[in-house]
């Protein structure tokens, strides 16, 4: 009698259903929603998030503006790396943000900025991200480029359901 040959084992746990995904998406969103506290501060929200992607939020109010009565430029950035950094939490293991440059293209002064961030290659425990900061036109007003170093602890979001 012959037997099947087994599969070998990984270490990689198995790919989650669609269901665990959307959880697991719903517990991040919670998490820096929650927990980042610059962000709770200046009014930054997460809005959606995805595998290798992120969408985040700011109202331009007062506290926002620079002296010359426009979005100040650290703000810009800190909506961007919110999206960047939940974006690189997406799949699962903690990643932490190694190097990140922004150049701004357009002033904003009302309304709402959005910042979409998205994976653009990975490679071993590095991966690059692209963020667009969009005004309530549509108009791209920054662009953001961050490297994620993913690391092997895993988040976990289990307080967070």
């Amino acid at each position: 009698m012959t037997t099947a040959p087994h599969a070998e084992q990984s270490n990689q746990p198995p790919h989650p259903g669609k269901a665990e995904l959307a959880d697991r998406f719903a517990r991040l969103k919670r998490f820096f929603n929650s927990r980042d506290r610059l962000c709770i501060h200046l009014g930054i929200q997460i809005t959606e998030i995805g595998h290798g992607w992120a969408t985040s939020s700011m109202t331009i109010a007062e506290q926002h503006l620079n002296g010359a009565d426009v979005v100040q430029g650290g703000a810009i950035f800190t909506l961007a790396d919110l999206a960047f950094g939940a974006a690189a939490n997406s799949h699962g293991s903690l990643a932490l943000g190694v190097n990140a440059t922004i150049a701004y293209t357009k002033a904003a002064k009302s309304g709402v900025l959005t910042a979409h961030a998205r994976e653009t290659a990975k490679s071993g425990p590095l991966a690059t991200y692209v963020v667009e900061i969009k005004d309530d036109s549509g108009e791209t007003i920054a662009t953001f480029q961050g490297t994620a170093y993913r690391k092997r602890e895993r988040l976990d979001l289990s307080a967070w359901g």
